[in-house]
């Protein structure tokens, strides 16, 4: 079977050798470079030079049994429209502003399965979510993440393990939350808090718009009142960015003179502060707690390391992505349409499936 890896990235490539040994692979992406890396680390991967944004995607990937969307949010959804209009299926990492539900129907018209948010988070945390609801009353339930440096490094003391924009997307994009069934909107960065994890040392954490499709769930999850999200860093990182927003850095105003906006300016003098070195130590780690109507609290935490050749966000993003399109090109879904990850945990067997698909390759995933 064939898949389209749409975006050569460090995930998306990270997601082109996982599946390579078992499907053909093929990588598209505008960076020549980018895919000449790819293919002398692995020659399973074929890959193909390609305008993502304003070349004719049909040309390429209508025989393609699955494409995976890895661009940049962005552009993510114009992408998954495309790919859906060749009647292509597909995993979607691309944690578009948009609504991917609005495509579910164009998705049932074209005969496609399209599962959105399928990351880390969104994506292994909605699907965890998914079964907590499933099978337990909740009244509220909190997630935490975020990737890390081992090392602490002033004054930001965080390496972005993808595109800083796409960074810089979740410090600014409106949060939003559910509150005593209500849904409502908060500034990302907002409800500043700290944690002490064991092993880790004390973070913060403050709210980001990484609900998505949970927030539009019906059934079940509907019936949760509160649903937060937090994104983790070491303490003082929120206070900073909070600076450059009220500032003016992230502003799409276009910067005087230039044909650049203020925000597409900042993304590029934080590339190299926030850029991870070669073998540098870091970690992901996600806390889910649940808040059930009776009972003791229901945890999860995931945590993963930097290994040879792959970051924790890499691996942990792209596994779960990759288990998604296992389940997909394996037929053992059967509906067609946007199906979101939490809807999938709400079936033992998917949740199963994933879960173990990410222990069997060494991330630490542990409930109780």
């Amino acid at each position: 079977m064939k898949i389209a890896v749409i975006g050569g990235g460090m995930i998306g490539s990270f997601i082109a050798e996982e599946l390579c040994n078992d499907f053909e692979v093929m990588v598209v992406d505008n960076n020549k470079s980018t895919l000449n890396q790819i293919e002398k680390r692995n020659h399973r991967i074929s890959t193909i030079n390609f305008d993502v944004k304003n070349g004719i995607i049909e040309d390429i990937i209508a025989n393609y049994d699955l494409a995976v969307n890895c661009l940049p949010g962005f552009m993510g959804f114009e992408m998954l429209k495309k790919i859906i209009q060749c009647k292509v299926s597909c995993v979607d990492i691309s944690f578009m502003p948009e609504n991917c539900l609005e495509l579910s129907e164009f998705a049932l018209e074209n005969n496609c399965l399209v599962i959105p948010d399928a990351g880390v988070a969104p994506g292994l945390s909605n699907l965890i979510i998914g079964n907590i609801v499933a099978n337990n009353k909740i009244e509220e339930i909190q997630t935490m993440v975020g990737g890390l440096p081992k090392k602490k490094n002033p004054p930001w003391n965080y390496k972005a393990p993808f595109s800083p924009i796409d960074v810089i997307e979740e410090y600014t994009r409106p949060a939003r939350i559910r509150i005593n069934g209500k849904t409502e909107v908060r500034e990302a960065l907002s409800k500043k808090q700290r944690l002490e994890v064991e092993g880790i040392g004390e973070l913060e954490a403050f709210l980001t718009d990484g609900l998505r499709t949970l927030l539009d769930s019906k059934g079940s999850l509907s019936e949760v009142p509160n649903l937060m999200e937090f994104t983790i860093r070491y303490p003082g990182h929120c206070d900073l960015i909070r600076k450059m927003v009220s500032d003016g850095k992230f502003s799409n105003a276009n910067v005087k003179g230039k044909k650049i906006t203020r925000k597409e300016e900042t993304s590029g003098e934080l590339f190299e502060s926030w850029k991870l070195e070669e073998g540098e130590e870091e970690f992901t780690f996600m806390l889910i707690l649940a808040v059930p109507s009776e009972g003791n609290e229901i945890s999860y935490t995931i945590y993963d390391e930097f290994t040879e050749g792959a970051t924790s966000m890499a691996r942990t993003t792209g596994l779960t992505a990759c288990a998604f399109s296992r389940l997909v090109l394996e037929n053992k879904i059967k509906e067609k349409g946007v199906i979101c990850p939490e809807t999938l945990g709400m079936n033992n067997i998917f949740y199963d499936y994933v879960l173990n698909y990410l222990r069997d390759r060494g991330i630490l995933i542990e409930s109780w």
